[in-house]
């Protein structure tokens, strides 16, 4: 009789900390859900203001200089914001 006390209790117990566990990870999932879509959302914002910045940038050289050094310095622009980001990247990866 004991040792079916002792299982009932035990089970009971163990019941108790999946539910508790569970109740855990589902938290843990939906704050992690909504930071991804922020992270995504804030992400397509930023892309979007480089390409602005980038246009305008073009937009403004292609008058004094035409539109191929326009469209060249305009190039080498993007070129460097994009290494600077894979350098940022890889040191946040180490």
């Amino acid at each position: 009789m004991r040792v079916a006390d002792l299982m009932e209790a035990e089970g009971r117990s163990f019941s108790r900390a999946i539910r508790e566990e569970g109740r855990t990870l589902r938290s843990a999932a939906s704050r992690f859900g909504i930071a991804s879509a922020a992270v995504i959302v804030s992400s397509l914002f930023i892309a979007l203001g480089i390409i602005t910045c980038l246009i305008a940038v073009f937009l403004a050289l292609t008058p004094p200089l035409g539109m191929p050094a326009a469209a060249a310095i305009t190039g080498a622009l993007a070129i460097a914001i994009g290494a600077v980001l894979l350098i940022v990247a890889h040191f946040l990866s180490k």
